[in-house]
């Protein structure tokens, strides 16, 4: 898990141009069964998130990525999905928890508050073309788990500090021993993701996309997944 480059700085520009979504029809298909080496942890459903699914699901042509992604891993580990598609409700409710944080943290303008919650958090929308990540089913938050459980990332799930940005531990002047264990761990994720055809999100270590409006920008690429509003608009079990 050495042997894996640094992780570059890329950063979404979301005020860049994003070609419009050509939506490709593909199915979602759920995520429990379509490999030994990928486990569902489905941690909104484990908080008691209303909406919240007990299996997570995917677009066909992201979940084929994640299989690739989850064979490249050295042998022993595996990957662990905490979240795939994702409700406008849960989106929603996600969203107002953060921003009641927020307020219970002190900020006081809104405009600083919409700015912070965009850091991390998607502004909830039915709007199918220009949709929140989750909401495409083209975005996946995951780790890694070996025999001894998850490994350390340095940072809980849904950490929304700077130590949950992707590069954190890559910049750090002076690491130490257990720095660098995060810092590894965190670039083999990483790469076996970006080499699956994922992209990242910089500002959190577990989230990926394939064929969102996100993935286009950085890859100067055409986005095909628009949102899903009804689970059982496109599942195919």
């Amino acid at each position: 898990m050495n042997n894996y480059p640094l992780i570059p700085a890329k950063h979404d520009d979301r005020t860049a141009y994003t070609p419009p979504v050509v939506e490709c029809g593909e199915a979602m298909i759920p995520l429990s069964t379509i490999s030994p080496r990928i486990t569902v942890y489905p941690v909104y459903y484990h908080l008691g998130y209303p909406g919240a699914q007990t299996e997570a699901y995917l677009r066909k042509g992201v979940a084929d990525r994640l299989i690739l992604a989850a064979d490249s891993l050295p042998t022993g580990l595996q990957l662990v999905v905490l979240d795939g598609w994702r409700s406008h409700e849960v989106q929603a409710s996600l969203y107002e928890g953060f921003r009641q944080d927020l307020i219970a943290q002190g900020w006081t303008d809104e405009e600083e508050i919409t700015k912070e919650l965009s850091k991390f958090v998607a502004k909830p929308t039915t709007d199918i073309l220009i949709p929140s990540p989750h909401l495409t089913g083209g975005a996946v938050d995951l780790t890694i788990a070996g025999p001894e459980g998850w490994l350390d990332m340095g940072t809980d799930f849904d950490d929304f500090t700077e130590k949950a940005l992707t590069r954190h531990f890559e910049e750090l002047s002076a690491p130490s021993e257990k720095d660098i264990e995060i810092r590894n761990n965190r670039r083999l994720l990483y790469h076996i993701m970006i080499d699956a055809g994922f992209t990242n999100y910089s500002n959190e270590w577990w989230h990926y996309e394939y064929g969102t409006r996100s993935w286009a920008r950085q890859t100067n690429g055409q986005p095909f997944y628009g949102g899903i509003l009804e689970m059982n608009e496109k599942i195919v079990e």
